[in-house]
């Protein structure tokens, strides 16, 4: 299968792997607050990896996952475990 027809399946656009990675970041943010460790978060903005995490972060990960799937580097086993927590992260997304 390809990875496009694999969103299809979990019916996943890209705002909903947006979302979801982007709680993955928030997760990370989080955990660097939790460790009550400012230097840490303040040199992750600072140094740009933060920018960088977020320019085109889904476009990135479907290139990516895509890429690895082709080449069989990736078992799709392990994708389609990434594609249920988003779908499920869909799901509790709370729409503004």
């Amino acid at each position: 299968m390809t990875i496009q027809e694999l969103l299809d399946e979990y019916n996943l656009a890209t705002d909903d792997i947006r979302w979801s990675l982007s709680l993955r970041i928030t997760e990370s943010i989080l955990h660097k607050l939790e460790n009550r460790n400012p230097e840490e978060l303040t040199g992750y903005i600072w140094s740009g990896e933060l920018g960088d995490n977020l320019y085109d972060m889904e476009e990135r990960w479907i290139r990516d996952r895509g890429d690895r799937l082709n080449r069989a580097i990736l078992d799709e086993g392990h994708l389609r475990d990434e594609l249920s927590q988003m779908a499920l992260d869909k799901i509790n997304r709370r729409q503004p």
